[in-house]
């Protein structure tokens, strides 16, 4: 049972419906071919001996008109006419005008010589009667007497030799319809390889197996376009795989240690009695780790929201001087507090397209890493310029201890930190989403973020963003995307 119900899918199969459709059209094209083989040389044998034909009976005309009025004479040419060609069944008759039989071969038929000439016969014109074609002609003597002539021969000739052919091709096209389905299946087979090896491919597809990729044969036809396109499908499939695997192993990573913490610290507060003072301390301790796990977790809500798929439409025009007056200003107590001198040049006052709320984050953040690792007495310097077609630039540079260069192609990688040593001097933990949350906000935006330093020299972000272009249609139109606001790096 189990046999039969493969081998009736089988017959479904794309390499099974091919050998069919290739057998059904070679077979048709095949029998197409005999027929027109047949017709084209039934036309051409005939159309031979009606020139033939019709060139002796002209001779006989012409030595007619020439023996006159030596009837013998003229007998004896249309003998040797027909006993030339007697292999070929060929007979020749000699009427008077009114119909009377002057000579006829031996093979001149019944059916033929019975038949009475007409004034039609006065045209030279080719006849078929039963198996018998002849042609005739009216000729009119030097004494006006006159005379019919009919040239002919038997069509079994022509008939045996149309059939010799056809009995040659008809066991080629037999031949060549039974290897057809075999040829068809050897080409369907190699036709469809390259699918099978798709689908077999495609069946070993897991998760924990997204390396494997198509062979590609290097023909760039349509199954190699194919091919690419998967391949490049699970290209992308498996680097979003292995983000969100990395992405949740540093999430686990970065919130194992905080809740570590706090509870060591809960566990060793519970162990035994302690003063109001030690509580205390305990309990600020287990709040600044809340605080951090808060922080970590907004920042990792806000880069699941500023996700590709979710990503908000331009559609709103933001002044960049403006909203980096704005953030300066929110930090200005902070720098004060650290000893860190924090200025704003405004160069130009560019209106860039974009989310005023993300923007207003990405410079906070920025702010915030820079004002994080300048060490007191140093400087951070926001500038707002605009460039050649009115695009905004921002530029935060801080005197830090800058970032090594091994570390700048990973800066903008979730919970990467370019140096552990400089957070713990300053006493403040980083989750490491500042800079991958600006990046996601900028590129949301069609703009660019770049990063340039060198240890010991300080660190500039250059941030451009697109400019503002009245939109076609009306821009209320477009949803007001509001994202929750997260701290720097």
């Amino acid at each position: 049972m189990r046999w039969r119900s493969i081998e009736r899918h089988a017959w479904t199969t794309l390499r099974a419906r091919l050998t069919v459709w290739n057998t059904a059209v070679v077979l048709l094209m095949t029998v197409a071919a005999l027929l027109a083989v047949w017709i084209g040389a039934r036309a051409a044998l005939y159309r031979e001996a009606d020139a033939v034909l019709s060139g002796t009976v002209r001779e006989v005309a012409i030595a007619i008109t020439d023996l006159y009025p030596d009837v013998d004479a003229v007998v004896a040419e249309m003998r040797r006419k027909a006993a030339g060609h007697a292999e070929r069944g060929w007979f020749t008759q000699l009427l008077t005008g009114d119909g009377e039989t002057i000579w006829k071969s031996d093979l001149c038929p019944v059916e033929v010589a019975t038949y009475p000439p007409t004034s039609a016969d006065r045209r030279e014109k080719i006849v078929q009667v039963g198996p018998y074609r002849y042609a005739r002609l009216a000729i009119e003597g030097p004494e006006h007497r006159p005379f019919h002539v009919r040239i002919g021969m038997s069509t079994r000739f022509l008939d045996e030799n149309i059939a010799a052919l056809m009995r040659l091709l008809i066991p080629v096209g037999i031949i060549l319809s039974l290897l057809t389905p075999l040829a068809g299946y050897w080409l369907a087979v190699r036709a469809t390889r390259p699918v099978a090896n798709i689908l077999q491919t495609a069946d070993r597809l897991r998760p924990t197996r997204l390396g494997d990729r198509l062979a590609v044969s290097g023909s760039k036809d349509e199954l190699d376009r194919l091919s690419l396109t998967i391949n490049r499908l699970l290209d992308e499939v498996a680097g979003h795989v292995e983000r969100q695997e990395r992405f949740v192993a540093d999430a686990a990573h970065e919130l194992r240690g905080p809740l570590a913490a706090m509870q060591s610290t809960l566990e060793v507060a519970v162990s035994q009695a302690r003063s109001s003072a030690e509580y205390r301390d305990t309990l600020e301790d287990v709040l600044e780790a809340a605080r951090h796990l808060s922080k970590i977790t907004n920042d990792l809500l806000v880069l699941a929201e500023s996700s590709e798929a979710s990503a908000p439409r331009i559609h709103e025009s933001v002044s960049l001087a403006k909203t980096a007056s704005q953030a300066t200003g929110m930090f200005a107590g902070v720098a004060e507090d650290r000893g860190i001198c924090l200025e704003l040049e405004t160069a130009a006052t560019p209106v860039i397209a974009g989310d005023s709320a993300r923007i207003r984050q990405v410079i906070g953040n920025l702010l915030d890493n820079a004002l994080r690792f300048t060490p007191r007495s140093g400087s951070v310097t926001v500038q707002v310029g605009e460039g050649p077609k009115g695009e905004g630039i921002l530029v935060v540079s801080d005197t830090g201890p800058g970032i090594a260069p091994g570390d700048l192609e990973r800066i903008f990688d979730r919970f990467f930190k370019a140096d552990l040593a400089r957070s713990h001097a300053t006493g403040r933990r980083s989750g490491g989403l500042g800079l991958a949350i600006c990046k996601s906000f900028v590129e949301a935006s069609q703009g660019s973020i770049t990063i340039v330093s060198n240890p010991q020299q300080g660190t500039r972000v250059t941030v451009r963003l697109p400019a503002w272009r009245e939109p076609l249609s009306d821009p209320s139109a477009a949803p007001t995307v509001r994202v929750p606001a997260g701290s720097g790096e």
